[in-house]
C-alpha cells in the first residue's frame, strides 16, 4: 500500500500550499485579459485654404480663411509626398488605438497612431511617461504610416529647409496615447483569442510593388479577442499597404484606408444610405505590415467597391472606403467561415534588442543636426542612431516589431543580385524572415518603435547610376533610407530574437 508523502497536520498544510500554488499557476494562464481603447489625436486646423491650381501645394496668392482671427495663416503641414501641403480641413478623426494584453504574469501594450512615423526617441519618451501603475513589461509604439495626417518627423514643412513638425505635436500625441493605454488597461476583461490569415489579398485590393524585384507580402493577418459569450472585445489586423490611397492632392486630414478598415471591421460597412453589412463589434487596431518597395495602390489603379462592384480609380474618399471595406469584409468572412482558429496556450513572451544603425544618408544627418528632423544621433565609429527590434509571442501567434519599412523580399524571399545595383555580392539577408518565425500566425509590424525609412537589401542598393534594370531615373528608396547596412542589421537582430524565442 502506497503511503502519502505528507501526513498529519503539517502534511495537510503542505498539501494546501501545493494546491494554492497549482491553482494560482493555472489561473495565471487561464485568465488571459485583454482591453482595447482609442483616443482622438486630430490636431485643430484653424485656417482653410483653396488650392486654385490643384497642385496640392499652397502658394502665397492662393486664398485662405482666417479661422481663428489672428491675422496669420496657421498651417498644419501634412506628411508625405511633398512639401507645402498644409491641411485645409478635417474629413475624419485620427486616432491612437491601444490594446493591453495581460496573461497574469506579463503585461504588454500596443498603441498605434494615425501618423506617418515616430522616432525611437519618441517611443522612449512615451515609455518614460507611462504611469507606473500600468505595470507594462513592454510597449510597442506604432505609426500606421498615414500620409494624410500631420507631419510628425519634420520632413514636410513649407519648404525643404523648414520643418513641418509643429510645436506641441509630440506633446499632444504622448498625452493621447497614454490616455488610450490607460483606458485599455482599465477595460481589461477575460478573453479568448482566435487568429488566422487570408492569403492573396494583393490582386483584390489593387496592390503594386513599384520597384524590382516585384514581391508583395499580401496576406491579411488577424487576431480577434472574444468574451465567453463570443462577442468581440477587439480585433488586431495586420496588412502591408501604404496608407496613402488618397494620394498627394488631398488636403483634408483623414485616417485613409486604415480608418475605413477599422470602422468597417468594428461597426460594419456604412454608406450614405445606412448600414449595408454589420461588423464584428469591439475596437479595431490596425498594424501596417511590410510596405518597403514601395507597396501601394497607384493613383490610376482601380479598387472595386464591395457593395456595388464599381471600380473606383481616381484617388478619392470613395476609393479609400472601397479598399478599407474590402479588407473589413475579408476579416468578417474569415471569422464567420471558421478560418480563425483559437490561439493555443496564450502565454506572453517578450524579446527585444537595441541596435546601432550607421547613418550614411547625409541629408538625414544634416536635417537632424540643424533640428529639422526628429532624430537622435551619436558617434559610434561614424554617425549613428540607436534603434530597436522586438518580438512578442502569444502562444502560437508571433509579432515582429520592425523599425522601418521592410522590403517584402526580406520577409518572404526574392533577394537577388539586381542589374545596376551598387554592390556586387550574393544576397546577404537570408533566410527570409518568415521562414525563421515559429508562429502559426506571424504578424510583421513596420514602423514599430522607430521610423528608419526603407530597409533595402544590400544587393539591391542603388544610389549611383546605372540605375536598377536600366531605369532612366534614380530609385526612390535610398533617398529615405538610413543606409545600405540598415536592412542587414535589422535582419540579423530579428533572426537572433526568433532563435531566442524558439
Amino acid at each position: 500500500m502506497r503511503r502519502f508523502p505528507f501526513r498529519g497536520p503539517k502534511g495537510a498544510a503542505v498539501w494546501l500550499v501545493l494546491l494554492a500554488l497549482g491553482l494560482s499557476a493555472g489561473a495565471a494562464h487561464a485568465e488571459l485579459q485583454v482591453g482595447f481603447a482609442r483616443e482622438v489625436i486630430t490636431p485643430p486646423v484653424p485656417d482653410a485654404w483653396t488650392d486654385l491650381d490643384g497642385d496640392g501645394r499652397r502658394s502665397p496668392e492662393e486664398p485662405w480663411q482666417d479661422g481663428n482671427g489672428n491675422g496669420r495663416f496657421d498651417p498644419v503641414h501634412m506628411a508625405g509626398f511633398h512639401n507645402g501641403r498644409p491641411a485645409a480641413g478635417i474629413h475624419d478623426e485620427l486616432f491612437a488605438v491601444a490594446v493591453v494584453i495581460d496573461d497574469g504574469t506579463s503585461k504588454v501594450g500596443l498603441v498605434a497612431a494615425d501618423v506617418v512615423g515616430l522616432s525611437n526617441g519618441f517611443a522612449r519618451e512615451l515609455r518614460a511617461r507611462l504611469p507606473a501603475e500600468l505595470g507594462l513589461d513592454y510597449l510597442l509604439v506604432h505609426a500606421t504610416h498615414n500620409h494624410q495626417g500631420p507631419d510628425t518627423q519634420g520632413l514636410w514643412g513649407a519648404s525643404r529647409f523648414r520643418s513641418g513638425l509643429a510645436e506641441g505635436t509630440h506633446e499632444r500625441l504622448w498625452t493621447r496615447m497614454i490616455a488610450a493605454l490607460e483606458r485599455a488597461h482599465a477595460a481589461r476583461e477575460p478573453a479568448r483569442l482566435d487568429a488566422g490569415e487570408v492569403p492573396g489579398m494583393g490582386p483584390r485590393l489593387g496592390l503594386d510593388d513599384t520597384r524590382p524585384p516585384r514581391v508583395i507580402d499580401d496576406a491579411l493577418r488577424i487576431l480577434v479577442a472574444r468574451r465567453a459569450d463570443h462577442s468581440v472585445i477587439g480585433t488586431i489586423v495586420n496588412f502591408g499597404v501604404h496608407v496613402e490611397i488618397l494620394w498627394d492632392q488631398n488636403l483634408f486630414l483623414t485616417a485613409d484606408v486604415a480608418g475605413y478598415a477599422r470602422e468597417g471591421i468594428s461597426r460594419g460597412l456604412v454608406y450614405d444610405d445606412g448600414l449595408w453589412e454589420p461588423g464584428l463589434g469591439g475596437t479595431t487596431l490596425w498594424l501596417t505590415g511590410n510596405i518597403g518597395g514601395l507597396i501601394t495602390t497607384l493613383p490610376s489603379t482601380p479598387v472595386v467597391d464591395p457593395r456595388d462592384g464599381k471600380a473606383v480609380a481616381t484617388p478619392s474618399f470613395e476609393k479609400a472606403r472601397a479598399q478599407g471595406y474590402a479588407i473589413a469584409r475579408a476579416v468578417r468572412r474569415a471569422a464567420e467561415q471558421g478560418r480563425l482558429v483559437p490561439v493555443e496556450d496564450p502565454i506572453l513572451g517578450i524579446h527585444r534588442r537595441t541596435v546601432t544603425v550607421p547613418i550614411a544618408n547625409l541629408p538625414l544627418v544634416l536635417g537632424s543636426v540643424i533640428g529639422l528632423l526628429d532624430r537622435d544621433l551619436r558617434w559610434a565609429r561614424g554617425i549613428a542612431t540607436d534603434s530597436e527590434v522586438g518580438l512578442l509571442t502569444l502562444g502560437d501567434v508571433w509579432l515582429a516589431a520592425i523599425p522601418g519599412e521592410l522590403y517584402p523580399e526580406l520577409a518572404i524571399g526574392g533577394v537577388t543580385q539586381l542589374p545596376g545595383a551598387d554592390f556586387e555580392l550574393e544576397p546577404a539577408e537570408v533566410p527570409p524572415l518568415r521562414d525563421a518565425m515559429g508562429g502559426r500566425v506571424n504578424l510583421m509590424v513596420n514602423l514599430a518603435n522607430d521610423a528608419l525609412g526603407y530597409l533595402i537589401p544590400r544587393s539591391h542598393w542603388d544610389d549611383e547610376a546605372p540605375w536598377l534594370e536600366g531605369a532612366e531615373e534614380e530609385t526612390y528608396g535610398e533617398i529615405v533610407s538610413a543606409g545600405p547596412e540598415t536592412a542587414g542589421i535589422v535582419h540579423r537582430a530579428l533572426l537572433e530574437l526568433f532563435a531566442e524565442a524558439d
